[in-house]
């Protein structure tokens, strides 16, 4: 959900800076727009699965993984792109829906020998590193020289980080809230896309976009420590979790 509403601000965003005006009808068609292409692609997107697969059934079950899942994610990214959505709505939709079990046809998902995770694998170990690397050369770090840009890096920091903990509290049951609300704390890759498609469009500048980058460096880096003094070693969670596996086999 964090996500999604993340995906329906860009859309808005996006929509602001290619009208050059803040409207309400606009920003309320905005809204819709991206609403129903992301509820649409849920809900229509299992379907339209279905039936590639039936179609490419003759194919050998990795090459439909693989072929099929790189198509469904780039046909729904130019279907976003068509609806006026940023790519990343489309793509994100496409991830969701993409599981091992659709490919059934071939039978038990648990059977075979690849997933789709580890067919991408070898993708994302060379892609991935050259996201981050494009992301980071483009991090002024002479603006951290201005007291004002730390400042909102700090503010950032703390509304990133206190966001997430008092969410935590909503867990329901018995359980460690701090925990859950750390473990959620980091910002990862998707931060980082809004981020670089805002400064794409103009809507942030060199240093908020430093900021921002910033702010997902540092909650990345300090969850596991802050994990870790959370759960302790050897505590009620840690035993609870050995017992369930136990049982669980």
């Amino acid at each position: 959900m964090d996500d999604v509403l993340g995906l329906v601000m860009l859309a808005i965003v996006s929509g602001i800076v290619v009208t050059g005006s803040v409207s309400v009808t606009d920003t309320a068609r905005t809204i819709l727009l991206a609403s129903m292409f992301i509820v649409g692609a849920l809900l229509l997107g299992p379907h339209f699965l279905k039936f590639i697969i039936w179609m490419l059934r003759r194919l050998d079950v990795l090459e439909a993984k693989l072929f099929i899942s790189f198509a469904f994610v780039m046909f729904l990214a130019w279907a976003a792109s068509l609806a006026g959505l940023a790519t990343i709505v489309g793509a994100f939709a496409a991830g969701l829906l993409m599981l091992d079990s659709q490919f059934r046809h071939w039978g038990d998902h648990r059977q075979h020998r690849y997933t789709i995770k580890e067919l991408f694998a070898p993708i994302e170990a060379i892609l991935v590193p050259i996201f981050f690397v494009l992301m980071g050369i483009q991090v002024k770090l002479e603006m951290f020289m201005d007291w004002q840009v730390i400042a909102m890096a700090l503010a950032l920091l703390a509304a990133a980080i206190a966001g997430k903990v008092i969410s935590g509290l909503g867990l329901r049951g018995k359980g460690n809230r701090l925990a859950v609300g750390i473990g959620m704390m980091p910002r990862g890759e998707v931060g980082l896309v809004f981020a670089s498609i805002g400064k794409t469009l103009g809507v942030i500048d060199a240093a908020m976009f430093s900021a921002v980058v910033l702010m997902v460096v540092v909650t990345t880096l300090a969850t596991p420590p802050l994990l870790k003094l959370t759960l302790g070693e050897g505590t009620e969670d840690e035993e609870t979790e050995a017992e369930l596996t136990k049982h669980c086999g």
